[in-house]
């Protein structure tokens, strides 16, 4: 009697025929996710294929084969579970379903990979990035206004459509392909079952390193996804890791957060730690440890409104020198201020992440990217870390408020920006718009409630802090009605910048925000002389260029101060800083000799040898990404700054 189970076994078949068979059955599935793996690849690398300018051959060979090898990780481990549930019993059972088993496992494997696949399109088109961390936090943004943006900006249930019918014409080719003929070979000798059953284990031992180690036989020739950025294209490095791999790298980058998360030190350690970086040992508290006193009047006369405009996505590169002409136009506003004589800018500028939040989280707690995020973290709403823009300004006697064009939900914003400090926060919901969005109002109508709001309150001493947000998707402004010259910015488009429709609208909503913002800036510098403003941006690195771009291009922000009585001279030509470096310099140019405030960073006007980030440091040589070398020196005060800044966060301010 013969019993078709996976096509090769009889009810009488040997255990060595059910081994042999069972192998060949995940072999043939190993393959296929092999192939399938390296198809999406390549469909990935056509759709951004104008990211690939100046890709040679030899590149993107290059990532399909580091891509290749890194997803024997992935299909490795996808047919070890077949092996584990299916072959394995089957040996040990006649009667086990392997083929059944087989069959289901690989189609559900098949259905997740290609609904990953499909999904790390818009996902890449938003951060330039396939799946990474900002997964993580992503549960706590506006899952509203996401899945809005996601359907309509993002087509997202024709990509969920398309991903169902692929998967399903997949599930029956893997089908078609498990049932391909095998081999009817099994040993039948002793000394054939002998040899088998060594070239088994020695087999199945060798591959497993193999796979292990993505292609290589030790950890020293291995790739994974950390060392995966070999090639000077962010898309062809970002193409060598299948979607498992990133999901991977989520999961490790989640890892060293929660790590963070139970940061001890002991009373020595702390204050070892606090004199290594500058602080002082013997103070009682934390932010007490980097208070710093102002022994320089720079300003003839305290401004008396103060606005930190935080632009979204309002990137650096526009400025630079190689982008004129096109920035001429889209950032003129803020290039026009730039150059005024009573305006100083650094060169370059960091960002303190690659999101808005953490943009927010460095201003209201004056301290350095972690991966923490301490507007989810009990401490931050026991006491305002004394570190933040809120509690620098209150002590040098300004009311604080903070403005966000967005809905004061997001993030759980409002009550972390009135838990450090803020005396009052206002939001889009308070607004009087006709243009919403799912992410909020427009820029326009934000900076027209702060100067109705500015009007009612002459004479008070005021910081604002503004967190606009019309730069961002959907982009849904009507940026020809507001007189976007799409015409000129599409003749004057350097080849780094594709010319297309979505290109094109991305560029005209950045200038939209910098044309609003220069009109504001106008506005309330006419009605209060006095008034000193902070342009920069939250981040810079969604917007996608054709060609690869280095980091001065990719992940820099502008950092300009303006107001009456600024000189130029006061930062160099070549000078660059990091965003929290903001919160000290204005506490020095608003402050009057004698007075405190509280810093772990110095202002830009000292001396300093490098900035850093969540992911790059810089200094006079440019700017490298972490993992680059960098001096000893740079490392131990970089380490020591984020091993205390999570101390800070997670344990108080209190020195035990």
């Amino acid at each position: 009697m013969y019993i078709r189970d996976n096509g090769m076994q009889g009810e009488m078949a040997s255990p060595w025929q059910r081994w042999v068979t069972g192998i060949q059955q995940e072999a043939k599935a190993l393959a296929f996710f092999a192939v399938l793996l390296t198809i999406f690849r390549i469909v990935f690398l056509i759709i951004f294929q104008l990211q690939l300018a100046n890709a040679s051959i030899a590149d993107i060979g290059m990532s399909l084969w580091l891509g290749f090898r890194l997803s024997l990780k992935t299909v490795g481990f996808i047919s070890l579970v077949g092996l584990v549930i299916a072959t394995i019993p089957k040996v040990l059972n006649l009667r086990w379903p392997a083929q059944t088993i087989r069959t289901v496992w690989y189609s559900i494997v098949t259905v997740i990979l290609t609904l990953l696949f499909f999904g790390r399109i818009p996902f890449y088109r938003i951060f330039n990035s396939s799946y990474n961390a900002m997964l993580i936090n992503g549960k706590n943004d506006d899952i509203s206004a996401i899945i809005n943006t996601a359907i309509n900006e993002y087509h997202a249930i024709p990509f969920l459509i398309g991903a169902l019918m692929t998967s399903s014409l997949l599930c029956w080719l893997l089908v078609k392909v498990l049932h391909t003929h095998t081999s009817d070979w099994y040993p039948k000798t002793r000394n054939t079952q002998i040899g088998t059953a060594i070239a088994s284990v020695i087999g199945l031992a060798v591959l497993f390193v193999l796979f292990r180690f993505g292609g290589a036989f030790s950890y020293t020739h291995s790739i994974n996804w950390e060392s995966a950025a070999r090639l000077n294209s962010n898309v062809l490095n970002e193409a060598i890791l299948d979607d498992v791999q990133a999901l991977y790298r989520v999961r490790t980058i989640a890892k060293r957060i929660h790590a963070l998360e139970t940061v001890q030190l002991t009373a020595d350690e702390l204050k070892a730690a606090i004199s290594q970086v500058g602080g002082n040992p013997y103070s009682k508290t934390f932010d007490e440890a980097f208070t710093k006193t102002i022994t320089t009047q720079r300003l003839e006369t305290a401004p008396q409104s103060i606005h930190v405009i935080l632009g979204e996505s309002y990137g650096l590169w526009p400025f630079l020198p190689e982008f004129n002409k096109l920035g001429t136009y889209i950032v003129g506003q803020g290039r026009s201020i730039e150059q005024k004589q009573n305006a100083m800018h650094t060169q370059y500028a960091l960002a303190q992440g690659t999101g808005t939040m953490p943009a927010i989280n460095g201003l209201l707690t004056g301290m350095p990217d972690v991966g923490l995020y301490p507007n989810y973290e009990k401490v931050s709403y026991e006491a305002p870390y004394g570190l933040g823009i809120a509690s620098v300004m209150k002590q040098l006697g300004y009311k604080t408020v903070f403005w966000y064009g967005g809905f004061s939900t997001w993030q759980n914003v409002k009550d972390f920006a009135l838990s450090q400090g803020f005396d009052e926060f206002h939001d889009a919901s308070e607004i009087d718009s006709t243009a919403v969005n799912a992410w909020g109002v427009d820029d326009g109508d934000l900076f027209k409630a702060i100067s109705a709001y500015m009007d009612a309150h002459r004479g008070e001493k005021i910081i604002n802090v503004i967190m606009t947000t019309s730069n961002h998707p959907p982009y849904s402004i009507n940026i020809e009605k507001e007189g976007f010259n799409s015409s000129y910015v599409a003749s004057n488009l350097p080849k780094s910048i594709a010319n297309t429709e979505q290109q094109i609208k991305e560029l005209g909503h950045i200038w939209y925000a910098d044309h609003v913002m220069g009109q504001f800036v106008q506005r309330e510098e006419q009605q209060d002389p006095s008034a000193l403003f902070v342009i920069t941006g939250d981040h810079s690195e969604r917007f996608t260029f054709a060609s690869e771009e280095g980091p001065q291009v990719t992940s820099t922000i502008p950092l300009i101060f303006y107001g009456k009585g600024i000189q130029q001279e006061w930062l160099g030509q070549e000078s660059f800083g990091m965003s929290i470096q903001m919160i000290p310099t204005l506490a020095e140019l608003v402050g009057r000799p004698g007075q405190t405030y509280t810093s772990m960073v110095p202002s830009l006007f000292d001396s300093y040898p490098f900035v850093f980030n969540h992911r790059l440091w810089m200094d006079s040589t440019g700017i490298h990404g972490e993992h680059q070398p960098m001096p000893g020196e740079y490392r131990e005060t970089m380490d020591t700054l984020r091993t205390l800044a999570a101390w800070r966060m997670k344990q108080g301010n209190v020195i035990h």
